[in-house]
């Protein structure tokens, strides 16, 4: 009996998870940096737009982080859609999680409604956080998406930065970009993000949830200007968003990790997401348990300390 073909997005799943390669040891100094959205707050059931799974159990969520930072011996993370700031949120979490040694930042991002609460039985306030093992030195808050027009919506997109002791020449910031492609802001806030990054003429180390793809001409304040973070210096190679739409399985690349050019020589020496954390199953209300963590993949980068 012939065995039965595989359908295409079963086969496409299945070649986005590749087995991890041995990594290499850190070096002095070196950051290596870890940007993921985990999709945290609380909202959404299976079949519903807004599903994510293990939404409301944080704990699941920062096991992953800390094993992503064991794994890659990471001192830099850059979260969008956290709860922090609360017992039991996400980021209180990761610090007992983590240990001595880390210092935390975080943001709040509200909602369309104003609120920044953290819904269903989570515990804290929604928006960014930064994680670092060394020293937070100063910490800036930018409200880099521009106001309503309509006043309808509330919501605030800030972009968050810090600077530290071990690497005092680096501005290490994280953001989340508006997902709407029709929203007329968005152009503008992606320039409010470069002009927020680059404040006090330091080098930059940028990350975070962009909603925009590779080659997009919204993108381009950025990635003219950094050097992005991608596997064999192919930006169109990373997945690292899943979506079920129209019953069709799309992979895309979201997410970015940006940070000041070098003269010629490639910044980075290490580059890759981390797919087998994303959620690829169909999202119907009987399609039984997720194979991850987010409907983002996190993002990975090596690079020199400055």
């Amino acid at each position: 009996m012939f065995e039965r073909a595989k359908p295409l997005w079963a086969a496409v799943a299945a070649a986005l998870v590749v087995p991890l390669l041995p990594l290499p040891a850190a070096a002095a100094a070196e950051l290596r940096v870890i940007s993921w959205n985990v999709c945290g707050e609380a909202g959404g059931q299976r079949g519903d737009a807004g599903y994510c799974p293990y939404r409301n159990e944080p704990d699941k969520k920062v096991e992953q982080l800390a094993g992503l930072v064991s794994r890659h011996q990471a001192n830099v993370l850059l979260l969008q859609e956290v709860c922090g700031a609360a017992p039991g949120s996400h980021l209180e979490l990761l610090k007992a999680a983590l240990g001595p040694g880390w210092s935390f930042a975080r943001a709040d991002g509200a909602r369309p409604d104003g609120r920044v609460d953290c819904r269903g039985s989570l515990e804290g306030d929604l928006g960014l956080g930064i994680a670092v093992k060394a020293e937070i030195t100063g910490t800036t808050v930018t409200q880099t998406l521009p106001p309503d027009p309509t006043g309808q919506s509330k919501q605030t997109l800030p972009t968050l930065c810090v600077r530290t002791d071990t690497w005092a020449g680096t501005r290490i910031c994280t953001t989340h970009v508006l997902a709407d492609p029709a929203d007329p802001r968005r152009a503008q806030q992606v320039r409010n993000v470069k002009a927020a990054a680059s404040a006090g003429g330091l080098d930059v180390l940028l990350g975070g949830d962009f909603n925009l793809f590779p080659g997009s001409a919204e993108l381009k304040p950025l990635s003219s200007a950094y050097e992005e973070c991608d596997s064999l210096g192919n930006s169109r190679d990373e997945v690292t968003h899943h979506a079920w739409t129209s019953g069709k399985h799309v992979y895309r690349k979201r997410d970015h990790i940006f940070a000041t050019k070098t003269g010629t020589s490639r910044r980075y020496t290490w580059c890759d997401a981390d797919q087998s954390l994303m959620d690829r199953t169909a999202n119907e209300p009987d399609s039984g348990p997720p194979n991850g963590y987010s409907d983002h993949a996190p993002l990975i980068g090596y690079l020199p300390g400055t």
